[in-house]
């Protein structure tokens, strides 16, 4: 009756997927159509997350010349007004009407700047320019990107709960409207703490856009296709980074940029006719009419012929007992794991919104480096779907954290403003960029194999939650460099070295039913560093 995937478990909740899968298989044109179509409307979501990147770009700034020295230099300007150290005091002196004859007397005294002039090479209008976010008030943009996050987590926990409840259609297409009324609002925005109120609101609809098209489309596959298009999925995230890259290098204005990027997802409504609702959802909730109608519809378009008498069977659930969250940390065991995926989540978080946030003060043009940040993920996403098929989980996610921490604390050697746009510093942060991309990949399938189904949800919810604080402290971190430009990217690799080397003392996973109880998963013990993992893995299965 076609592909099935009853051998990846003989366990009672896994053979709610067993019946829809061999009806309509593991991959075809019907899923073809579907995941391509939900991606496509999902690309603006990546806009969105990402585009502080240039609404908050670092441009230049100095005390505004008086209208009587409006043709002075700025160069000449900053000199005399004494500016060339400071761009926040100005000597005390009457500009209005001081000529190139005078004397400039440097024993004036210093006093704040009332109003600034910016850098517009590069940015017509930023958020910095526009609402005055320097000096004094600069810490005010780490604020809004903090407050982003919050915004985001407030809506995982919402949005994943409410696409369990009226399903997984209905919650995306909502989402999606709502990151396009959020966006738009916060392009009109008058007043700084409006606009932060606007992307509180985006964070809080945009996130769940990720949660729901993520559980949407990985339902709708079996066997290694749930690897590939779990991780594939990303591509969508790739391809919407490029396209927010080029939108950036075309409108310099960033409230421009926020009213044409929200735009596109108006067009979800026409998901309304072009997807169904996940088969799964509506079986496990008892709709079975709803679901043979769409898998019989499957089954057609992928070539599969179904008898005439072929009915979905109720999804019965076994009575079990009641396990919560806490359980995760009753035994050592447990609490080891969980402790250790806590703390990648917040590592990977904190590494990958923090380089792509601060790219640009590292050196070179902001557009250039956005854009090859945004290309290095092709490969990192590639790398992951093949080491999770062939080469498991633990050394591969070990390592590319690893990998990630010794290449940023590397640049630490490097002498800045030696060489043209700092190159060498900025090839180590994208090579970092690139495995933090690739960890964070295998990290969401990794801690989904390792928490058990009982409160799967639960655990990467908990997890996330941990994510989006890292995500949270990222921009804090970022503003160390006004200090130094290196020493973000420092403390990034240090948390993400830490992470890696941690992850040593997760088990392998792959290959291995997931665990439905919390006493299967204690059967997935702490390995030792001086054991092979196949013969760890043999000696699990036999237990």
């Amino acid at each position: 009756m076609g592909e099935t995937s009853a051998t990846e478990s003989g366990k009672e909740p896994e053979k709610e997927s067993d019946q829809l899968l061999s009806a309509m298989g593991n991959w075809g044109a019907w899923q073809r159509k579907k995941i391509l179509l939900i991606g496509v409307f999902c690309i603006p979501t990546c806009w969105h997350i990402l585009i502080m990147t240039f609404m908050n770009a670092k441009v230049d700034s100095w005390c505004a010349r008086p209208p009587s020295l409006g043709n002075m230099s700025v160069s000449k300007w900053k000199e005399i007004s004494g500016q060339m150290n400071d761009t926040c005091v100005v000597l005390d002196a009457d500009w209005d009407y001081w000529e190139d004859s005078y004397p400039i007397d440097k024993d004036l005294s210093n006093i704040a700047c009332e109003k600034w002039e910016f850098d517009k090479s590069q940015f017509s209008s930023t958020i910095t320019s526009e609402f005055g976010l320097v000096c004094g008030e600069e810490y005010l943009k780490s604020m809004a990107q903090t407050i982003y996050f919050v915004g985001m987590i407030c809506g995982v926990f919402t949005f994943g709960v409410l696409a369990d409840f009226i399903g997984r259609k209905r919650v995306l297409i909502f989402l999606l409207m709502g990151i396009s009324l959020t966006g738009c609002v916060t392009s009109i925005m008058p007043t700084f703490q409006w606009f932060i109120f606007g992307r509180f609101l985006n964070a809080f609809v945009a996130i769940g856009i990720f949660e729901t098209e993520f559980t949407f489309a990985v339902e709708l596959v079996g066997g290694k296709w749930t690897t590939i298009i779990g991780i594939g999925i990303g591509f969508f995230w790739v391809l919407g980074w490029l396209t927010l890259g080029a939108m950036a290098f075309i409108l310099r204005d960033w409230r421009d940029l926020m009213f044409y990027s929200s735009l596109p997802s108006f067009l979800a409504l026409l998901l309304i006719w072009t997807i169904t609702e996940s088969p799964r959802w509506l079986l496990s909730n008892g709709r079975l009419e709803e679901a043979e109608v769409i898998v019989k519809k499957a089954a057609e378009e992928n070539g599969l012929k179904l008898p005439h008498d072929w009915h979905l069977k109720s999804v019965k659930k076994e009575n079990v007992e009641k396990t919560t969250i806490f359980d995760l940390f009753k035994t050592k065991n447990m609490r080891i794991k969980t402790g250790i995926l806590y703390l990648n989540w917040f590592a990977n978080a904190l590494s990958y919104f923090g380089l792509t946030m601060n790219i640009g003060d590292l050196g070179g043009d902001v557009y250039v480096n956005f854009t090859i940040s945004g290309f290095l993920e092709i490969p990192a996403y590639a790398a992951a779907i093949l080491f999770l098929l062939y080469c498991g989980r633990r050394f591969p996610y070990s390592g590319s954290m690893i990998l990630c921490g010794v290449s940023l604390l590397c640049i630490m050697i490097i002498p800045r403003g030696v060489f043209t746009n700092d190159w060498p510093a900025m090839a180590l942060a994208l090579f970092g960029k690139m495995c933090i991309t690739f960890s964070w990949a295998v990290l969401f399938l990794y801690s989904a194999e390792l928490f058990p189904t009982q409160i799967r949800a639960s655990g990467i919810g908990s997890a996330s939650f941990l994510g989006r604080i890292g995500g949270m402290i990222a921009p804090w971190i970022g503003s160390l460099g006004s200090y130094h430009p290196y020493v973000p990217v420092l403390v990034f690799g240090f948390i993400a070295l830490v992470a890696g080397v941690s992850a040593l003392w997760l088990p392998e996973t792959q290959g291995r039913t997931l665990p439905y109880t919390i006493q299967e998963s204690e059967l997935l013990r702490i390995p030792s560093l001086f054991k092979s993992s196949k013969k760890e893995t043999n000696r699990d299965s036999k237990s």
